[in-house]
């Protein structure tokens, strides 16, 4: 599909540091390994493949390592986005489509967070992303180049791996290994979660709609983290009572999004609810650690 809503052919080149991912998980697309933070290998691979159009995916997304390694959020999320955006000028892409983070709006100051709210990070993994869009929209202006910005709820789903420190990846497995999911805090600090089919519509449809455009993508309903244990108990029999800890520094106290914006112009709603995503979710889970546990065939 062509940016203009032509349908033909479509080749697709991934490319990925697999630092967290596998390689064997993407299939019917051809796959480099590369690293965004090396300014030569970006540089090879836009002058090979020369692409119509980037989703820009490639991260640090954990707060908490962000505290721990500010440096790598600096190196991947600015300085890896600096490299992408040069290059895809040089190549005459003519659109990026990036994936934000709510994390750029801070502390609320209104809910729900519509895309005109002040922008104030609390975390350095927030501010790296706002940089990130900065940069993107400054290399936009005057070289032709299309920027889309999509800013993410806690997306959740099949395939999430918890070494990045998504909640509801790691509840799940805390649950099916019998133990109680951690929760940071007091349990009433709320999040908007949405489901990664969702997610990847919105990239879809971001690919062929209006240019300029700064859009949240999120579920529009606000759980609460002591509320989101509870659910994931209620699927996996027998999983203990969750267990508190202290708050995380650099975590909002509450947040929901606004996606009028992304309805508006995209013509992107959320279709999958928390109940149906968590149900689905919580199958791909079972399967997994039902794998792990698998005797091996002698």
């Amino acid at each position: 599909m062509r940016l203009g809503g032509e349908v033909e052919p479509v080749e697709v080149l991934a490319v990925d540091d697999f630092s967290a991912g596998r390689v064997r998980r993407i299939a019917g697309v051809t796959v480099e390994r590369l690293d965004i933070t090396q300014a030569g290998e970006v540089a090879a691979v836009f002058r090979d493949f020369r692409p119509e159009a980037v989703i820009h995916l490639a991260a640090q997304v954990s707060v908490e390592r962000s505290l721990e390694r500010p440096d790598q959020d600096v190196d991947v999320n600015v300085y890896g986005t600096l490299n992408l955006v040069r290059e895809a000028v040089a190549a005459g892409t003519r659109r990026v489509v990036f994936a934000s983070s709510a994390a750029v709006y801070g502390d609320p100051q209104r809910l729900p967070v519509d895309e005109d709210h002040p922008l104030k990070p609390l975390s350095v993994y927030g501010r790296s992303k706002l940089a990130a869009e900065w940069l993107i929209q400054q290399y936009a202006q005057g070289t032709g180049l299309e920027a889309v910005i999509l800013r993410l709820g806690n997306v959740y789903g099949p395939g999430q791996r918890p070494e990045t420190g998504p909640v509801v990846a790691r509840f799940f497995l805390d649950a099916l290994s019998g133990r109680g999911p951690v929760i940071h805090g007091d349990g009433q600090q709320t999040r908007d979660f949405v489901y990664v089919g969702d997610v990847a519509r919105a990239f879809v449809l971001a690919l062929a709609g209006p240019a300029g455009v700064v859009a949240n993508i999120a579920g529009g309903r606000a759980t609460a983290i002591g509320e989101l244990a509870q659910r994931i108990g209620r699927l996996v029999a027998g999983s203990p009572a969750p267990r508190y800890g202290p708050p995380r520094p650099g975590d909002i106290r509450h947040s929901v999004l606004s996606s009028d914006r992304a309805r508006r112009l995209l013509g992107w709603t959320p279709r999958v609810g928390l109940e149906e995503g968590l149900a689905a979710t919580y199958q791909w889970y079972r399967r997994q650690v039902a794998k792990a546990v698998e005797p091996v065939a002698g």
